[in-house]
């Protein structure tokens, strides 16, 4: 896998976490965006380009909450 800086075009592999997963379910319950555990959360439509490309991002969805671990 291409990792930044080596050259070559960086791979970002995407899964879904469990932790994040769970963060997003407190958001969308609580009603609010933001938790401790995300990198990135947003409710509606997130833009993930606004994340650093790294080897992995975990994402979790909740309604219309997600929350981006990288």
């Amino acid at each position: 896998m291409a990792t930044p800086g080596d050259g070559r075009t960086a791979t970002t592999t995407w899964y879904t976490s469990s932790a994040a997963v769970a963060a997003a379910r407190r958001m969308a319950a609580e009603g609010v965006v933001g938790d401790p555990a995300c990198s990135m959360a947003a409710v509606g439509r997130p833009d993930p380009d606004l994340l650093p490309r790294t080897g992995r991002i975990g994402i979790g969805q909740s309604g219309d909450y997600t929350c981006f671990i990288a």
